[in-house]
């Protein structure tokens, strides 16, 4: 690949799958006209992990170790090290941890950003020295599951920003619809493709059309989404985790909490926290193990040391895994662990498959309808998992040459592509609402704004309120607006009160200055745009002669 220097319209950007366990990159390669995935620290898979220890030059100051080296730190450094990050983004939740027995607080977006920062720098180094291109990345592609909510993707685009990219270029795209430019660039027949991807942290199910042109660059078009953000991978192997906790338990008499890091058990905390990153690394590589192998040895020797030593050595079958039903909570939120009690499995496939029949409702499609699989994520390659999905539409998966960890880069690279050459023609994607977004209006009521599924143009979708808002007292001067969204659509019947489970509440701001009047005499028009990569800008203005008018940017003024 030749020096690409100011042949770039747009600058270079990188294409980043960043994901809860692993994250690739990937860069579009002119010479060839592909997507090349750039090996971080020699290895395509970089593990989303960063540890913290104090920096030997100033004691004052912390540095950072990334990828494998602090995945495995891990088990020496729990307090210091952070894993699965992205399940946090979109959280209130702070971020502690501890070095040398002092405590430090970062918010997910801040670790997410470390990480990505590193991603960026070891790209640009690989870029320059290997590929001989000019310059930074000074934009990125970064892919989001389809059932992100805004906020999630507002704090990851924080996170690129505080990783060194140029707010201006950091585009957020859907995990399912990059994964499937991977498969439609070789694509010369149109065809209805389902995307199963269950990746590390969450699922996602989406239906996409993708129609070969004449020009031979295909249109992607996303027909229905459907997802989890609240099953993936690690809760596939929280399933061998639970099996190794119990055979911890037995041997311990059931007397030693590990979870409980307060209780008086003759355990410290340091080593239960040790203990139990192991434990969690000794499941994921079990499961990994088993997608190739009928069966599995785990050995931890020893687990604990004190008060006495526990070794643990067992043998899982591919069959004790995937009849293994959840007994344990393992740390999780008492509420988080109810959806996974007494579930084993063929449990969890069912509520992805849930997900998948959700999907094909919504693209008012059958089994009978879908042309492709294309399987994305680890967990996708587990053996049972892909009889069932071969069971349940009578037809092999596709058989891509690109590997399922790397598609979703790759076609994340695409993405680059059409960003920093717009004049080059490349796979079109129309791109979707997700959810269903709107206001509060009187009585707690839900006021459908923007539907889902709706095509988003190139320049946004603007769409306005079917009704105007009315004052209901007399002489406000005020009126609230507060933006939710649906993320769960389906539930219940008749008119949505923004109370009930599935909604989120996104923004709220004031539209003041309004004319003094009696009740429902003013009146205010809501206006919502919505930008291809699913960012939401509303904006009120009241009607009258002395109305005013006010702009709410819902990626800036989330509520806290």
């Amino acid at each position: 690949m030749g020096t690409l220097g100011l042949d770039l319209e747009r600058g270079l950007f990188l294409g980043i799958d960043f994901g809860t366990t692993n994250s690739v990159v990937s860069i579009f390669n002119f010479t060839d006209g592909e997507a090349q995935t750039i090996p971080i620290d020699a290895s395509n898979i970089f593990p989303t992990a960063v540890q913290f220890e104090t920096d030997p030059e100033d004691p004052e100051k912390l540095s950072r170790i990334f990828g494998v080296q602090a995945k495995e730190a891990a088990i020496i450094y729990p307090d210091s090290t952070v894993l699965s990050i992205k399940r946090l983004l979109g959280s209130d939740e702070t971020v502690k941890i501890t070095v040398d027995e002092k405590e430090f607080s970062f918010t997910p977006q801040q670790v997410a950003g470390e990480i990505l920062g590193y991603l960026k720098q070891k790209a640009d180094e690989y870029a320059q020295e290997e590929l001989n291109l000019a310059g930074e990345f000074s934009g990125c592609v970064i892919t989001v599951p389809a059932n992100s909510t805004d906020r999630q993707k507002k704090m990851t685009k924080e996170a690129a920003v505080l990783a060194g990219f140029d707010e201006a270029n950091v585009y957020l795209r859907l995990e399912p619809a990059a994964a499937a430019i991977s498969y439609a660039v070789t694509e010369t027949a149109s065809k209805k493709v389902l995307v199963y991807d269950f990746g590390g942290g969450t699922f996602d199910a989406c239906i996409l059309q993708i129609t070969a042109e004449e020009s031979g660059e295909p249109v992607i078009s996303i027909l229905s989404t459907y997802g989890d953000n609240n099953l993936g991978g690690n809760d596939v192997d929280k399933i061998i985790m639970d099996m190794v906790y119990e055979e911890f338990k037995k041997l311990t008499d059931n007397e030693i909490d590990l979870f409980d890091t307060a209780a008086d058990d003759g355990v410290s905390k340091r080593q239960k926290k040790v203990a139990l990153v192991r434990l969690i690394q000794a499941a994921t590589q079990a499961k990994e193990r088993l997608t190739q192998a009928k069966s599995t040895k785990i050995t931890l020797a020893p687990l604990i040391q004190e008060p006495k030593i526990v070794n643990i050595n067992m043998e899982i079958t591919r069959e004790d895994f995937i009849a293994h039903k959840r007994i344990n909570q393992l740390g999780e939120h008492p509420d988080l662990f109810e959806k996974f009690r007494d579930k084993n499995l063929m449990d969890l496939l069912d509520q992805t498959l849930a997900c998948v029949d959700s999907s094909l409702e919504a693209a008012g499609l059958r089994e009978h309808d879908i042309d492709e699989i294309f399987l994305v994520g680890g967990s996708s390659s587990i053996p049972f998992i892909v009889d069932k999905i071969k069971e349940k539409f009578q037809k092999e998966p596709f058989k891509s040459k690109i590997s399922p960890a790397l598609s979703i880069s790759q076609g994340a690279a695409y993405y680059c592509n059409m960003i920093m050459m717009p004049t080059v023609k490349g796979p079109v994607v129309q791109e979707k609402t997700i959810h269903p977004l709107g206001l509060e209006i009187a009585g707690r009521r839900f006021m459908e704004i923007v539907p889902a599924s709706k095509d988003i143009p190139k320049d946004g979708l603007i769409v306005e309120a079917p009704e105007l808002l009315t004052t209901n007292f007399d002489q406000l001067t005020s009126m609230a607006i507060v933006v939710y969204e649906n993320t769960a659509p389906k539930t219940g019947e008749g008119s949505a009160t923004v109370n009930r489970e599935g909604m989120k509440r996104l923004a709220g701001t004031s539209l003041r200055g309004i004319p003094t009047a009696p009740k429902g005499q003013e009146k205010v028009r809501v206006i919502f745009n919505v930008g291809q990569d699913n960012m939401l800008k509303v904006t009120a203005q009241s009607t009258s002669a002395d109305g005013i008018i006010t702009e709410l940017s819902v990626d800036e003024l989330y509520q806290r």
